[in-house]
Order: C-alpha cells, then sequence, then structure tokens
C-alpha cells in the first residue's frame, strides 16, 4: 500500500538521509512467500552508499520500526525487510481511499488535460468491416477511454481509407455491370461481390486493370460521375459501419479520411523540399535517411507524378500537429504497417526534431483463422457484424436453457456476446497473434467476458439485497483471510490503470479484472454477506460496493456492456 511505503520512506531516510535519492516506491518489491510479509525492501542498492552489508542494513532499517502499530511484524531475511500489515489499519486507510469516488477523483488529475490524438478503426470505404478490422477498434477504443478517464484531452480519429485506385475498379465494373440505384438498395455486402467479381474477371482481362486508373483517375481530376459514385461508396459504408459502432459502443471525436489531407499534399510536399529532406530517386521523389536508421527511402511521390499512402499519412500528422498540439499522437493499427509508420515518424521529426517521441505506433499482432486466409479479393472475409450475430445467437441459447428470468433477452444477449468478442481479444496482449476460435470465443465459461459479466451480476445481486448500509463501518470485522485478499486485490486498481496507460495494454485491465472475479468469487464462497449480523452485514457490503465502483470502471474502460440480469 503506497501510504504505508511513503510512511517507511520517511522513517528510514529521516535516519539515513544519504540514500534518499535511491529510496522510492518503486523499491519495494512482492515477497515471494506471502506468509513473510506484504511488502518487502530489499536493502542491497544500498550497501555501497552505507558501507555495511544488506542484512545488516535491513536489521538496523528494522529497529526504526519498533512500536509501530501500523505493522504486525517486521522480519528479515537475507537482507529483504518484510513487513507484516495491521490489517486493521491498512483496511482503514485503504477504505479511505476508495471512499466517496477519492481514488478516481485522483487518478482524474495525472494526464492534466494534455491533448492525446488517438487513431483507430480506420476501415477502408466500400468493404465490409470484418473480423480483422475488430483489433484496431476495440483497442483503440480502450486506450481512448483510458486515456480520458486519467485526465487526457482524449481525441478519437477514424482515419478512413476512402482513397485509391480500388476505387476506379468498384466504378468501372459499376457502370457495367450495375447502377446507382441498386447500389443504394443493396448496400455495403454488394459493393464487396462487385469488387471480388472484377478481380476474377482482370485474372482473364488483365487490361480491365488499366480502366479501373483511367476512372480513379478521374476521381482525382473531380469527374462528376466519378464523385458521384465515390460520395455513394461513402454513404453506404457508413451506414454499415455506424451500426456496428453504435453496437460496440465505439465514439469518434473526428471522422476524416485519406481524402480529406489531398488538398494538403503539395503544400505537405513543398514543406519537405524547402527543409531539403527530398530527392530525386529513379524519377520518383523520395526522402532518404541515415544508413544506421536501416530503413528504405521513403517514397512521397512517383515517378508519374502520383503520390502514395505515406504522403497522405505525413500530411495527416502535419495537420494534426498545427490542429491539435498534442502532447502524444498514438495510431492503432497492425505491425504489418510498422516500418510504415517508422518512416512516417521519421520524416515528420527530420521537418519538425520538436515532434520527437510524440508519435507512437501502438502496433498489434495479426488476427487469423484455422481454416482459412483472408482476402477480400477472393471474398473470404469473415462480416464483423455475422460474428456479433453468432455470439449473440448463442447467448440467447444459453439464456434459454438455463430459463434465465430476463425481460429483454436479445438485448441481453447482444451484451453478453458482444462482451466475449471484445474480452476475448483485450484479455490478450496486443502484440500476440490471435487464432480466431469460434468455441473458445463464444464459451461461457472460464476466463471469458460471460464470466467476468456475470461475477458482476452475482455483485450487484447483494447490494439489491441489501438496498440501504452505513458507510461508517466496524474495519475489524473484515480482516479476515477473504476480506483481505479482495481489499488487495482492489488496492491494485490505480496501478494496473496507470500502467494500462503507460503502455498502452488493454490486456493488464482485462486480466486485473480476472484476478477480481477469482479473489470475489473466493469471498462470495466464503462469506455471507446477506442475513448476518447487523455490524458484520454493513461492513462486508461496504466492501462489495468499493468491488461495484472499481469492478464497474474496468469494465467500462475496456468497453464490456454492464449487464444486472443474467
Amino acid at each position: 500500500m503506497k501510504e504505508f511505503k511513503i510512511q517507511i520512506i520517511e522513517k528510514v531516510t529521516g535516519a539515513y538521509p544519504s540514500i534518499k535519492e535511491v529510496l522510492g516506491v518503486e523499491t519495494f518489491e512482492n515477497p515471494k512467500n506471502s506468509d513473510f510479509g506484504d511488502i518487502a525492501l530489499p536493502c542491497f542498492k544500498f550497501a555501497g552508499i552505507l558501507k555495511m552489508p544488506p542484512v545488516k542494513i535491513a536489521e538496523n532499517f528494522s529497529l526504526l520500526f519498533t512500536g509501530d502499530k501500523n505493522f504486525e511484524k517486521i522480519v528479515n531475511i537475507n537482507g529483504y525487510l518484510n513487513f507484516k500489515f495491521n490489517r486493521e489499519e491498512y483496511i482503514r486507510l485503504l477504505c479511505g481511499e476508495f471512499r466517496d469516488g477519492n481514488i478516481f477523483n485522483k487518478l482524474k488529475t495525472i494526464g492534466n488535460n494534455k491533448t492525446i490524438v488517438i487513431d483507430y478503426s480506420h476501415p477502408n470505404i466500400a468493404k465490409n468491416m470484418g473480423i480483422h478490422n475488430l483489433r484496431s477498434t476495440i483497442i483503440g477504443q480502450s486506450i481512448y477511454n483510458i486515456h480520458k478517464f486519467l485526465g487526457y484531452n482524449s481525441i478519437g480519429v477514424n482515419h478512413l481509407g476512402d482513397w485509391g485506385t480500388q476505387f476506379g475498379k468498384l466504378m468501372w465494373a459499376l457502370e457495367e455491370w450495375s447502377s446507382f440505384e441498386e447500389v443504394e438498395e443493396k448496400g455495403i455486402l454488394f459493393l464487396n461481390d462487385i469488387y471480388v467479381r472484377f478481380h476474377s474477371e482482370a485474372e482473364k482481362d488483365p487490361c480491365l486493370e488499366e480502366s479501373a486508373r483511367i476512372w480513379f483517375k478521374k476521381l482525382e481530376n473531380n469527374d462528376h460521375t466519378a464523385i458521384k459514385w465515390w460520395k455513394l461508396f461513402i454513404k453506404v459504408s457508413m451506414d454499415a459501419y455506424d451500426k456496428i459502432y453504435e453496437r460496440l459502443n465505439v465514439k469518434f471525436d473526428y471522422i476524416t479520411g485519406e481524402s480529406f489531407y489531398i488538398r494538403y499534399l503539395d503544400e505537405t510536399i513543398k514543406k519537405l523540399e524547402e527543409k531539403n529532406l527530398t530527392e530525386i530517386s529513379e524519377g520518383a521523389l523520395v526522402v532518404k535517411f541515415d544508413e544506421n536508421e536501416n530503413m528504405p527511402p521513403c517514397l512521397l511521390r512517383k515517378s508519374d507524378g502520383a503520390t502514395l499512402y505515406a504522403t497522405r499519412d505525413i500530411s495527416a500528422a502535419m495537420y494534426r500537429l498545427t490542429k491539435f498540439k498534442p502532447y502524444k499522437v498514438i495510431y492503432v493499427t497492425d505491425i504489418a504497417q510498422e516500418l510504415h509508420f517508422n518512416q512516417v515518424f521519421k520524416v515528420i521529426e527530420m521537418y519538425d526534431p520538436c515532434s520527437k517521441g510524440k508519435f507512437k505506433h501502438v502496433k498489434f499482432g495479426r488476427l487469423s483463422f484455422s481454416d482459412m486466409q483472408m482476402s477480400t479479393r477472393k471474398g473470404n472475409i469473415v462480416p464483423l457484424n455475422e460474428v456479433l450475430d453468432k455470439a449473440r445467437d448463442k447467448a440467447i441459447e444459453i439464456i434459454k436453457e438455463r430459463n434465465a428470468v430476463i425481460s429483454d433477452k436479445a438485448e441481453t444477449a447482444d451484451k453478453i456476446g458482444i462482451g466475449a468478442v471484445i474480452f476475448n481479444d483485450l484479455s490478450v496482449s496486443r502484440i500476440k497473434n490471435i487464432e480466431f476460435d469460434w468455441d473458445k470465443t463464444l464459451s461461457f465459461e472460464g476466463e471469458t467476458g460471460p464470466h467476468i459479466q456475470y461475477s458482476f451480476v452475482r455483485i450487484l445481486n447483494i447490494l439489491e439485497k441489501i438496498e440501504h448500509f452505513e458507510t461508517n463501518i466496524d474495519y475489524s470485522l473484515i480482516t479476515d483471510e477473504y476480506s483481505y485478499d479482495l481489499l488487495r486485490t482492489i488496492e491494485q486498481f490505480e496501478n494496473k490503470i496507470i500502467q494500462s496507460c503507460e503502455e498502452n495494454e488493454p490486456s493488464v485491465i482485462a486480466n486485473y479484472l480476472l484476478d477480481l472475479s477469482k479473489t470475489f468469487n473466493r469471498f462470495y464462497q466464503n462469506n455471507r454477506v446477506v442475513g448476518v449480523e447487523n455490524d458484520l452485514q454493513n461492513s462486508r457490503a461496504f466492501l462489495i460496493k468499493i468491488l461495484q465502483s472499481v469492478y464497474a470502471k474496468c469494465m467500462d474502460l475496456l468497453g464490456i456492456p454492464i449487464i444486472d440480469k443474467m
């Protein structure tokens, strides 16, 4: 506990001021054996300063705490000074931190309103949002939520893929095979079918690729028909995407696709040229890097004058620096784009050295299926809405099997399904590859989203039965093993949230939720709350109320829907 650590630091450095610079709260460790104590102070790093062996240092330090009622015992084990807390005093201090949301208010000041721009989701227009879009969307939303909770000015940006030759392919195909009216009526799935059909036909007739380039050139030249097609693609795409975003409770402050930055491309290139950062290589305009950067040149403009994805991202980065004046800009994309963003960030740093460290690529592993390789061109993409529908339908089956009394089974089942899909993803370190497994993802047993939701329903049920309790409690009544373990787990909340933010790693919170669930369920199985003696009920209910606030906040930060009946 931080307060106890601070008390130890103040007492030790008061007697030995020479170690003040090297003794901090981060110096403490968790004992390998919890029987030794609650926290341990390794004394090895003080040996050189104090000119004595660690065992002797620990022995001398222990004498400083003679008669200190905050600790039940203090044990020197081979240079580690182990402190066993006075449980009642520990519980009193901890409950004070969590009473009335004090810990929440404290955490909300960390960001100090610094602006964090987070670029996430970014599906490609005219393509159905597939399961492969899930990771960027929910990892990004969680990172947004975490920063916002900690007091940062979070700005969520959806950088749509709405520019490129693929739109020329669709325009040629639709001019030949369809109409504006049919696209409006049939929507994004029809566009997917047309895209697959184009590539099938282009394999037989490669000349179609040139026809597609001609149509994309029309779009770049603001041809009326091409613009009309392009706007229709965006409309039917966003109609489909918005339904999924609403279902997942995903929100953005700005939706600005690649096309938004087209107007800035000439200016961007001019700025880089004025800094003498560009050169011509084989007819193309590039930015070259020092050999020690170990990166190929960043291609800005091809020999035919066409700009590229990198040019648009550099323009977007410059725009964000000017518009938002950010403390950080975070890009949430898969690991395949690592080189691309290394190049983009280095170009920006070369242009504006003050931007060094502002840009961060939060990369994640790939998602795959054991029995197929995803490809939009071949049409074997698993639509995200179908995954969510399947999760919902399975949840409905389980609700019916259990004869659960739930007023709106469909809505509850949808929340359970969404929780299952989100938790399956966020409980894994983002850098790891995930092989999507239907049975594992939609399982309602083990370390899953439904298990997390069910534990929360249990928490709510306890509080609902008690209705009212006093906050002025007898701390001695919750010093038993199961209450104490639960409180020790609750105490980790602050560090887990901060760690998750610093590492841009939602899995830290997801796995913390599993720990909370395990310690709560052990408490639940061994400690009755409802129907015991009044003071004991009151004290245990107060503990459960603290747990409820922490548990709900963690679920909220991950985007896992809260359910009150299950």
